[in-house]
């Protein structure tokens, strides 16, 4: 079985959220059940100048909506690599400045036509596997070519971002007119590029069953949600894994103190090196509650700065780090500086601050209005921190909380509200404080949680192989 991988974005090489590690780890997962699994990705400014042994494998050309598009295909192992200077070598992946680059339609109809061009040219590929709006095109290309040999996966790992533009940009696509119409590619007057992926692909995937649920629904569905269920019949949900070589406390060579699930002590002298770190009042018996992500609305940032006060007053203390909205980071910075020995807001992005802040931190703070999947509750179980979580889409799949079964692992927010954000952390706080023989068998219910790509890989193999047996039912 040989896959190609296609994604804007895989660890370590280009990263700027989850998708990147879900495009990093799984290939490996499905490599090690015998599918031969190749990732291809851009090939960004970024990745040239701090990987600079890549192999060139082959050159690509092909018609497109700006002539004859070329482009030349490197590789790093089983990942390759699509080199077009004009769209890919500047700064910045998706955007420049906060500001979207105004020619993204552009480079990733570049980008999802060349992954095509590559998989025709390698002449051996059965599935590709497409991830996200930009390469929600890649299913377009295999249709209007007409390329029946080839099964396309595609996986929706965040609603919210869909890929549209506007319809007057139509002719750099490169497609049939015919498929600018409302059961196709059509939304409201404009170019939807997640909606072609929806609907031309074989199998529509989405990164945890409560999500693939709720995405049907009109609350959640982003204006999609008709469609969803009207493809409902190829739409599933496969909750995300992660990689736990890579966030595993007992090996991290970012962390201060290595522990595990018997030797928690290494834990707590991480939290100290955190408090120092962060110029915090050294209190072991205080509660330090961490919090990484992007700072906008949907992970409920507005609800954790909303309680910010009343939290602190529990002689509490808290940890963010993460970028944004501006007006979070300037509430942030403010109450930073209002409370300089028990908040700390680190505003930009950290890899090895983020494994820090995991080890360091009791409690971490998840109270999403929406979440696809989300990675960051199962990395904290993992270096058993624990997460305050709403009840949405991956958070309900993967965390038990408190109440909800015989090894829970979490706390549950009931609603993304602030009383019952700030009810959870009460909770928290008390189990913390009052019962910490309940609060560490928490925390090993959290560590022992099996989180990898093990399950999660066997489901897509099952999907992979499915769709190849239908192809050949086809000839």
């Amino acid at each position: 079985m040989k896959i190609l991988f296609c994604s804007p974005e895989a660890a370590p090489y280009a990263k700027t959220g989850g998708l990147a590690d879900v495009s990093g780890a799984l290939p490996g997962a499905l490599r090690e059940l015998g599918a031969d699994c190749r990732v291809v990705m851009p090939l960004y400014q970024s990745v040239k100048k701090a990987f600079t042994g890549l192999k060139h494998v082959t050159d690509i050309s092909f018609l497109s909506g700006q002539g004859v598009s070329q482009g030349r295909v490197y590789a790093d192992g089983p990942v390759h690599f699509i080199e077009n200077d004009a769209y890919f070598n500047r700064d910045g992946i998706y955007a420049y400045a906060n500001r979207d680059f105004p020619d993204n339609l552009e480079r990733f109809a570049f980008f999802s036509r060349a992954c095509v061009e590559l998989a025709i040219t390698l002449g051996d590929v059965d599935v590709i596997h497409c991830n996200d709006w930009q390469t929600g095109l890649i299913p377009a290309y295999l249709h209007a070519l007409e390329a029946k040999g080839i099964k396309s996966c595609y996986t929706i790992h965040n609603l919210a971002y869909q890929g549209i533009f506007d319809a007057v940009l139509w002719p750099l696509l490169f497609l049939p007119y015919d498929f600018f119409r409302p059961d196709l590619m059509e939304f409201f007057g404009n170019i939807n590029i997640m909606k072609a992926g929806i609907v031309f692909a074989d199998q529509v995937t989405t990164v945890s069953p409560s999500y693939a649920s709720e995405i049907q629904t009109p609350d959640f569905g982003a204006g999609l949600d008709g469609l969803l269920r009207a493809v409902s019949f190829k739409l599933s949900g496969i909750a995300n894994g992660i990689d736990t070589v890579v966030w595993d406390p007992a090996t991290d060579p970012l962390i201060p103190h290595s522990f595990d699930k018997d030797r928690l002590d290494g834990k707590a002298r991480c939290k100290l090196e955190l408090q120092k770190r962060f110029s915090l009042e050294q209190k072991p018996g205080s509660p330090l509650f961490g919090l990484i992500g992007r700072l906008v609305d949907q992970k409920g940032i507005d609800l954790v700065i909303k309680i910010m006060e009343d939290l602190l007053s529990r002689d509490a203390q808290v940890v963010v780090l993460g970028t944004g909205e501006k007006w979070h980071e300037e509430n942030l910075r403010r109450l930073a500086e209002r409370h300089p020995t028990s908040l700390a807001a680190f505003i930009g992005f950290d890899e090895a601050l983020a494994h820090v802040i995991e080890a360091g931190s009791d409690f971490f703070l998840m109270p999403s209005r929406f979440e696809p999947c989300g990675l960051n509750q199962m990395i904290s179980m993992r270096y058993g921190t624990i997460p305050i979580v709403t009840g949405v889409g991956g958070l309900r799949d993967t965390v038990t909380c408190l109440g909800e079964g015989d090894t829970p692992q979490g706390v549950r927010v009931k609603l993304p509200a602030p009383v019952q954000l700030l009810h959870a952390v009460d909770e928290a706080c008390a189990l913390y404080r009052e019962d910490p023989a309940a609060f560490c068998r928490l925390q090993k219910n959290a560590m022992e949680k099996n989180v990898d790509w093990t399950q999660s890989a066997l489901q897509y193999y099952d999907m992979y192989s499915k769709m190849l047996n239908s192809r050949e039912r086809e000839r």
